[in-house]
């Protein structure tokens, strides 16, 4: 209530509330990280760094601020925290790991090449050939688009690994974006095996796979999109797949549920409930889909009467 006060422009008291609620879970933050870092053997360094930032952020008005310092409240109780906690931990002079500063070279690297192609070109320039320099440049070329220089990039890139699961996606995707969809079927599929564990290039795959046309390609896509939605069944484009799939496999029950899924993630009551009581009257009683179905109903009819 507290927060709905302050967004519509409520009472002082209620944005005092807000903020005290704010502040002690930004504090109950700080302890959790802090004993993260220490459990692990990390130094709090980098943390202090960040909070001082942001405290350098208060000085300017708030229309130049950070819209994070706005959302995350920042008092001087929390950098007094972090910096006793960093004079007094036997970890804060510890370096960080190299696999970890690789890993996140390659993670601002993929970021700007996917957000501000031109600034990654000047920031990762030609005659810089570190990796992340080169798969910067990769992205960055392909979202202008350079299909010619982005293909010469990852090509060289996935030479010298060959088993890099965020590289063989990266080529999948180029290829995909560029109507070559059943080239793109096998860099992502062997970024799926590099990469079980990522939802996100498993979906990438089954994309291809549904999009290639091929009959043959519906039940591996299937099989694919099903592990994904275990993995994580808050994946709407997913979903969506899924209820494609199914459908041009005559499975109308689990397409019309699938769609049920994606409605009710996308805040579609209405829908969620039409596709549901379809899926319901097609589905097998009592298996697992048909009772999904009747729960997806149940908090469709509710989510309508608020």
């Amino acid at each position: 209530d507290a927060g709905l006060a302050v967004i519509a422009g409520g009472s002082a008291l209620a944005q005092g509330r807000f903020l005290k609620y704010s502040r002690t879970q930004e504090q109950s933050a700080d302890q959790f990280a802090v004993n993260v870092l220490d459990s692990t053997g990390q130094s709090a360094r980098g943390l202090l760094e960040f909070l001082e930032t942001l405290e350098d952020q208060q000085v300017l008005v708030s229309s130049r601020q950070d819209p994070y310092l706005r959302t995350h409240p920042l008092g001087t109780d929390r950098i007094i925290f972090v910096r006793n906690h960093v004079a007094n931990s036997p970890f804060s002079d510890t370096p960080s790991a190299a696999d970890q500063v690789a890993s996140f070279a390659r993670m601002k690297a993929k970021l700007l090449g996917f957000l501000d192609p031109r600034a990654a070109l000047r920031a990762y320039p030609e005659d810089d050939t570190s990796l992340e320099a080169r798969y910067a440049r990769a992205i960055a070329h392909y979202r202008r688009p350079d299909l010619p220089r982005a293909f010469a990039e990852i090509d060289s890139l996935l030479a010298e690994h060959p088993g890099d699961g965020f590289f063989l996606e990266l080529k999948g995707q180029i290829l995909f974006e560029n109507g070559h969809i059943d080239d793109a079927i096998l860099p992502y599929g062997a970024a799926v095996a590099a990469l079980p564990d990522e939802p996100l290039i498993r979906v990438g795959l089954a994309q291809a796979l549904v999009e290639s046309g091929r009959t043959e390609a519906l039940d591996e896509a299937v099989r694919h999109l099903e592990i994904v939605v275990r993995q994580d069944p808050e994946q709407p484009l997913a979903w969506r797949l899924l209820s494609v799939a199914y459908g041009r496999t005559d499975r109308l029950g689990l397409s019309w549920l699938a769609s049920a899924e994606r409605a009710m993630l996308t805040g579609r009551p209405k829908d969620a409930l039409g596709f549901a009581t379809r899926a319901n009257k097609l589905l097998p009683n009592g298996s697992p889909g048909q009772l999904r179905a009747q729960d997806i109903e149940f908090a469709a009819k509710n989510a309508l009467k608020k």
